[in-house]
């Protein structure tokens, strides 16, 4: 039961890790304008909660938004933990 708890955990931190990497690479990329915003509806809802916790940390000084890489980041450790629990 619990590697399928953990499969699942590692599905939707993989797809919540594609829409963020989506949101950094839509102004890079030649996207429509209705993909864009699909994408922003889809990334805006982590990244506002990253954004919350960024600002009140010491990272607020920065004049750059950097709250999609820190969410990178932990999804892609939380999805490598959820591959560690299934191995096990």
């Amino acid at each position: 039961m619990l590697y399928y708890i953990a499969y699942c955990l590692n599905i939707f931190f993989i797809i919540l890790e594609v829409f963020v990497l989506l949101y950094v690479l839509k102004n890079m990329l030649p996207f429509s304008m209705a993909l864009k915003g699909l994408i922003d509806v889809l990334a805006m809802p982590v990244l506002m909660l990253v954004q919350k916790i960024v600002k009140h940390s010491v990272l607020r000084c920065f004049k750059v938004d950097i709250s999609p890489y820190i969410a990178l980041i932990v999804f892609f450790y939380l999805s490598n933990f959820c591959s560690y629990l299934m191995e096990a």
